[in-house]
């Protein structure tokens, strides 16, 4: 065996106030056959590190297994400290010592869980294989889709920062909805005062190729080097361009009410409030007076969430429609019009509209109704009668209007499917494009190179997509400015001399990157094209010959993990395999909330729940498990890897069919979902396991 030191935390008194770090030392010592075992206060400070580096120059150490905190959070400080002092960076493991179990557990099963997770740990580590990162040319030019504010916007700070930029828009002109807009808050310039100079800078940049009528049909390869196949919309000409990023800026389309669910938007009196924008539109065009539509109105009332906020539809709020409504009523007050504004609450988003827009709308008489609006009916004087229940007075009125408007929603385009398949984007339960996280990367998506712009994530104003488009340029920005990039070993491998070239593993793979192909001597083979692999490990949770694998996460590690954590009492154990991105920080998550839950957990860390294959959960049943769990992100959308999760929740059939063959009980097998945030869920799915556990055993002979 490699010559291997193990480092103990006492990260102050996080661990060592629980666990006994020493009589841990001591365990792990006689346990196994390792060059060294030392503790420290604090192994990610600099006296820690560098004691670290000092042990591999003085012992040869080869392999490093840090217990500490979680592997989410120092992971990459301890690869950095044992790459500085010449080791292979991919020859470290973290045994999490804290978030998962000083911070949840107390007594003497704090310190037998810790002795489990640094043997799983060292299990892992003996079998890991020295990697190398992988080096990618880029090509120095973006592609940016949709030539609205937010498209025009990323575009202009990319071409400004040195970088060629093809910006496609599917319509004959630049501008998109804000070029539809008209009618601005007060004291406050036109919106057309801002966009038609911007489309005037992006037309005229040389570095900035635009293609209107043109839409995106496949988008192929990885970060660095996209080949993206274009089409123009009114002609057969298709064109191929090599792109290095892709910024996505497609925007919303404005909810059209269905007189399915709105009947009374067939009534010639009612209005949307897109519709008014494009008549205030006419008259600054055309210097008109007002358009027939609004001639001889004296009174309007205004709708509401028409379209978002459906509990049985789309219960999202489209957040800029209440801004929206006020600045028309605004409008139209001065114009001499009697307003009202029917609505459930009201939700102003941007710290000074509360004021600048409510309040001003109150002093300048305009009136507000919270309540349901239960019947609007035509009235024998050409206008309206609207019937509504008032929820603060608990009674029902009616009220004569001329002319109805419906505050409508924001949805996703309508052919946002199309590209999101092109892409492989995931969507939120909105229906707009997901980042790849919130907080943390708020505007990239799951699939490395390809960033998000503004108003394709959701409903924004003007100011959040412009912050939007220009930080998703920024991200692209670092990423083109390169010659190469380093991206990590952590990959896929596929063995040739198991292969069968059936192919499971090109259908499984999320990002394309495998590939069937003949080999030298004519044999159909799988083959990985490495720069694409984003290392999910599907292809070798899926592979029924096991011929494919993961680099980072090899089964045979696997297998020996498993079976070092059911080493002993394998019945009273739940063998949980977590994803890294979500399940496995949802348990982190636990932990520093400080949601204790039963000791009797040992969870497996996996990139991804696709990597977890039959086999692994065989085995952990094969070994005595009480339980056994798999964990991953909540479908369809929040899966870091696309759809890893999917991936495998289509595998539970079959897993379950070859428990029952083995003579294992299937109802002993979980699969959960469970985010990153969601700490109390794993808390209460562990609590749950054990009570059954324990029910089981008091009822059993």
């Amino acid at each position: 065996m490699s010559p291997i030191g193990v480092y103990i935390c006492h990260c102050g008194h996080n661990i060592a106030g629980v666990i006994d770090v020493e009589a841990l030392r001591e365990r792990v010592q006689k346990a196994c056959d390792v060059s060294v075992v030392k503790t420290h206060v604090f192994c990610c400070s600099e006296p820690g590190q560098k004691e670290i580096q000092e042990d591999i120059a003085a012992h040869g150490l080869e392999r490093i297994l840090v217990a500490a905190c979680s592997p989410r959070l120092h992971e990459v400080t301890f690869r950095r400290t044992i790459a500085h002092a010449g080791l292979n960076p991919y020859l470290l493991e973290m045994a999490n010592i804290r978030e998962q179990c000083s911070w949840v557990h107390r007594g003497p099963e704090a310190l037998e869980k810790a002795v489990d997770l640094v043997l799983m740990g060292l299990a892992r580590l003996a079998r890991l294989t020295p990697l190398s990162d992988r080096q990618v040319p880029v090509t120095r030019r973006a592609l940016v889709i949709g030539g609205g504010l937010g498209g025009m916007s990323a575009a202009l700070e990319l071409a400004d920062c040195g970088i060629s930029v093809i910006l496609v828009e599917k319509s004959a002109g630049l501008g998109g909805q804000a070029a539809r807009w008209r009618v601005t808050p007060p004291h406050t310039d036109p919106l057309s005062c801002f966009v038609g100079p911007l489309i005037t800078r992006t037309l005229l940049h040389p570095r900035i190729r635009v293609m209107e009528r043109c839409t995106v049909e496949s988008v192929l390869g990885y970060v660095g080097r996209f080949t993206v196949s274009l089409r123009e919309i009114s002609g057969p000409e298709r064109f191929t361009e090599e792109v290095g990023a892709v910024v996505v800026a497609t925007g919303f389309e404005p909810y059209e009410p269905e007189v399915s669910r709105y009947p009374f938007v067939a009534l010639p009196q009612v209005i949307t409030s897109v519709q008014l924008e494009e008549m205030f539109s006419r008259i600054a065009r055309d210097a008109k007076d007002l358009p027939s539509a609004l001639l001889g109105v004296r009174s309007v009332a205004f709708l509401q969430c028409v379209g978002s906020r459906l509990e049985d539809e789309y219960p999202h709020c489209s957040r800029i429609c209440c801004a929206v409504t006020l600045k028309q009523a605004l409008a139209l007050r001065a114009l001499g019009m009697e307003v009202r504004v029917f609505h459930r609450d009201l939700r102003l988003y941007d710290k000074s509209q509360e004021e600048d827009l409510y309040g001003l709308a109150r002093r300048r008489g305009v009136q507000f109704h919270r309540g349901t609006v239960t019947e609007v009916t035509p009235h024998d004087s050409g206008g309206l009668i609207i019937s509504w229940h008032d929820e603060f007075l608990g009674s029902d009125f009616r009220v004569p209007v001329d002319r109805l408007i419906c505050a409508v929603g924001l949805r996703p385009r309508s052919d946002a499917n199309a590209l999101r398949t092109a892409l492989r984007l995931a969507a939120s339960p909105d229906g707009f494009l997901l980042e790849s996280h919130p907080k943390l990367h708020p505007l990239e998506s799951a699939v490395e190179g390809v960033f998000l712009a503004g108003s394709c994530q959701g409903p924004k104003d003007v100011r959040e997509t412009v912050a939007a488009s220009v930080g998703a340029a920024a991200k692209a920005y670092e990423l083109l400015c390169q010659d190469i990039l380093q991206l990590d070993g952590m990959i896929a491998v596929i063995d040739h001399e198991r292969c069968v070239g059936c192919g499971v593993c090109a259908t499984e793979c999320p990002y394309q990157a495998v590939a069937l192909r003949e080999d030298e001597e004519g044999n159909l083979k799988a083959f990985v094209e490495t720069a694409a692999c984003k290392g999910c490990g599907v292809c070798a949770g899926a592979c029924p010959t096991h011929a494919a694998d993961h680099l980072g996460y090899p089964t045979q590690a696997l297998d020996a993990v498993i079976d070092a954590a059911l080493a002993q009492d394998a019945g009273r154990k739940i063998l949980a395999f977590c994803c890294h991105w979500c399940a496995y920080a949802g348990a982190d998550a636990a932990g520093v909330a400080r949601l204790p839950y039963p000791s009797i957990v040992r969870i497996v860390r996996v990139p991804c729940s696709g990597r977890v294959s039959v086999s692994l959960v065989v085995r952990a049943f094969k070994k005595g498990a009480g339980r056994v769990v798999v964990a991953g992100c909540h479908p369809p959308g929040d899966c870091h890897y696309i759809s890893g999760n999917l991936r495998f929740e289509s595998r539970i059939p079959r897993i379950r069919k070859a428990l029952v063959k083995k003579g294992y009980d299937p109802d002993r097998f979980v699969c959960q979902w469970i985010s990153a945030t969601e700490g109390p869920q794993f808390q209460q799915l562990i609590r749950r396991l054990a009570d059954e556990m324990a029910t089981a055993a008091q009822e059993s002979p």
